[in-house]
């Protein structure tokens, strides 16, 4: 009985509420051998319910990588604007939960933080002494690589850099020592791409830094795993991927040119265009050479000569032209005198005169890449012009405007077309209802009050009415050696005659009696 009472007495250190129930837990039989199974069930499902409903909410690494300084001061930052932020004990990540990213990289970007990039240089002051050369090269390596890579993280768009760079192993034979190379990879910003001019940026950078590595044995891939340079990449850009990306950008160009002008009019979200140019890559060269007809006078000689020879004389067709001899003088008298024999005089007069005369040597080459015909498409929402009669002049005014936004030229064969329809209403950009953080909420705190009804009524209630039952059935019986008491039947007839007798004899004493009955009977 007294170990009985020790066991009853409630423990002090419990309040009132609870040590009463606990002290008949303690003294059910039922519950000792019974019930302790059940019981541990409901336990730890309470446990596991109230561990999902007050379990903080999941963290994923805002910042990886970042050097001590940067990260107690990002940690600090986070801390006073109020976030709940922790550390990775494993690889020192600053972890907050995803809702919470946006507004946090928000807030540390307006203080400026984090402030630098991981370092590398530190690999070089920590090198110990006696350190051997093949890890004094591949330590220096890597120090080089991390260098690269923060230089390309700086880039506009690029978030993450990674550099290898693989170097030949020295050789005496100049013949046998292989190019160096290297690879890049990049992980980019949401929705950021490169473009030619920024791979090649990079490529560059990359081949500066490293002696004797060309350009294009530099590969550069994206988080994608598109090669965005390489010796396939450099296979694969012909005339056609260039002469696709150029006309891109002009259609890009008048599109932009087209809702710029017609945006402040009918609306930015009113109209749509569409614009195609076709591009003309033939590549022309002429020469031509031209001679002045008037040209100026360089240098004159004039040269005269006169000669003079003695006429033919004699008989025509004599054998010979000689002068007969002198006739003898006769009786006649002397004859007449000899005539003398004329002479021929010849002139001759040249002159030569050198002209310089003028050329001109012309040679026009036509590169390729001319607007060979644009064609502009352009549809209007007819709600946003107004009353049906004016729509007509309204919309020849748009096309001129269109056609000088994008340079129409009539000879070239450009076509532009302006059309109002009526435009479909925009979908509403609608969350699905289960992603709502209210009806998340919700069904977190639904759940938890469905698992604990369904342990109070199917768990603790029906221990609740067993224990009773189990009281009444395990109650203590008393010893066999103490022998029960019979029940005594009370005689009435006996009772009423010694009443009687006492009120022939006893008036007064049987008259206090009658009147404590009935007062005991009033109250």
């Amino acid at each position: 009985m007294a170990d009985a009472a020790a066991d009853a007495t409630p423990t002090p250190r419990l309040p009132a509420f609870l040590a009463r129930p606990l002290d008949r837990l303690k003294a059910s039989p039922l519950a000792r051998r019974e019930a302790w199974l059940p019981l541990l069930l409901a336990l730890g499902m309470l446990a596991g319910v109230l561990w999902l409903a007050l379990a903080p909410p999941e963290r994923t690494p805002l910042f990886r990588n970042l050097p001590d300084a940067d990260k107690a001061a990002v940690v600090q930052a986070l801390e006073e604007a109020g976030f709940r932020v922790e550390v990775d004990p494993r690889t020192g990540a600053v972890l907050l939960p995803p809702s919470d990213h946006a507004r946090a990289r928000m807030m540390l970007a307006g203080e400026g933080l984090p402030r630098a990039a991981p370092g590398a240089l530190d690999l070089i002051g920590d090198m110990p002494l006696g350190t051997s050369r093949a890890v004094e090269s591949a330590r220096l390596r890597l120090a080089a690589e991390r260098e690269l890579a923060r230089a390309i993280e700086t880039l506009d768009g690029v978030e993450q850099a990674r550099v290898l760079v693989a170097l030949p192993e020295p050789s005496p034979f100049v013949r046998d020592r292989p190019p160096p190379k290297a690879s890049v990879t990049v992980t980019l910003a949401r929705g950021r791409t490169l473009s030619a001019e920024e791979v090649r940026a990079i490529a560059h950078l990359v081949a500066g830094a490293v002696p004797g590595l060309a350009p294009d044995s530099v590969a550069i891939a994206d988080q994608t795993g598109r090669l965005l340079a390489g010796a396939a990449a450099a296979a694969g850009e012909t005339m056609l991927s260039r002469r696709l990306e150029l006309e891109a950008r002009l259609e890009e160009r008048a599109e932009e040119a087209i809702r710029a002008l017609l945006g402040p009019i009918v609306g930015a979200d009113r109209l749509t265009a569409q614009v195609a140019v076709e591009l003309d890559f033939t590549t022309r060269e002429a020469a031509s050479e031209r001679f002045d007809r008037e040209g100026a006078l360089r240098s004159e000689s004039i040269s005269s000569s006169t000669s003079s020879e003695p006429r033919p004389l004699g008989i025509p067709g004599a054998l010979t032209n000689t002068l007969p001899a002198a006739p003898q003088v006769g009786p006649q008298g002397p004859p007449p005198a000899a005539t003398a024999p004329a002479e021929t005089q010849t002139q001759s007069q040249s002159a030569t005169r050198n002209f310089e005369l003028g050329r001109m040597v012309e040679v026009t080459a036509a590169a390729g890449g001319t607007i060979r015909r644009m064609t502009a498409s352009v549809v209007v929402d007819e709600d946003a012009l107004g009353p049906p009669a004016s729509r007509a002049a309204l919309l020849q005014q748009l096309r001129a405007l269109v056609e000088g936004a994008i340079g129409h030229d009539p000879a070239r064969g450009d076509r532009v077309v302006v059309l109002a329809r009526p435009f479909a209403p925009a979908p509403e950009a609608r969350a699905p209802i289960w992603r709502e953080p209210l009806v998340i909420e919700g069904a977190k705190w639904l759940a938890v009050a469905l698992v604990a009804l369904g342990l109070l009524f199917f768990v603790v209630r029906p221990l609740l009415a067993r224990w009773p039952r189990a009281a009444q059935t395990n109650a203590p019986e008393p010893p066999p050696s103490t022998p029960r008491p019979e029940p005594r039947l009370i005689d009435y007839s006996a009772k009423l005659t010694e009443a009687r007798l006492l009120a022939s004899t006893d008036a007064a004493r049987a008259t206090a009696v009658a009147r404590r009955l009935l007062a005991e009977t009033d109250v």
